[in-house]
């Protein structure tokens, strides 16, 4: 009975959670821009929730639904990682 729990909690730790993906999305997103005003200098892999970065907005279950990147000076290609922001909202 106790390696059955020791097993899900380890299979937990290895499960992605959204937060990982979403951020590892935004920084697949970060790496592919050119940010010259360092605008998304923030946006730090090693921070693994990205609703502590600056310009994210997240929902009450921390899943991203915005990015306020309007006046950001980004140039660059949009990256297929992105999809899996699956809240993120047009407004």
């Amino acid at each position: 009975m106790a390696i059955c729990f020791l097993l899900h909690i380890f299979l937990l730790l290895l499960t992605p959670t959204n937060a990982n993906l979403e951020g590892d999305a935004l920084y697949a997103f970060r790496r592919a821009v050119n940010d010259q005003d360092n605008v998304l200098q923030s946006w730090d892999p090693t921070l693994v929730d990205p609703c502590t970065w600056f310009h994210v907005t997240c929902d009450s279950q921390n899943r991203v639904t915005r990015l306020d990147l309007g006046n950001a000076k980004l140039s660059g290609n949009l990256v297929p990682e992105l999809g899996k922001l699956e809240r993120l909202q047009y407004l």
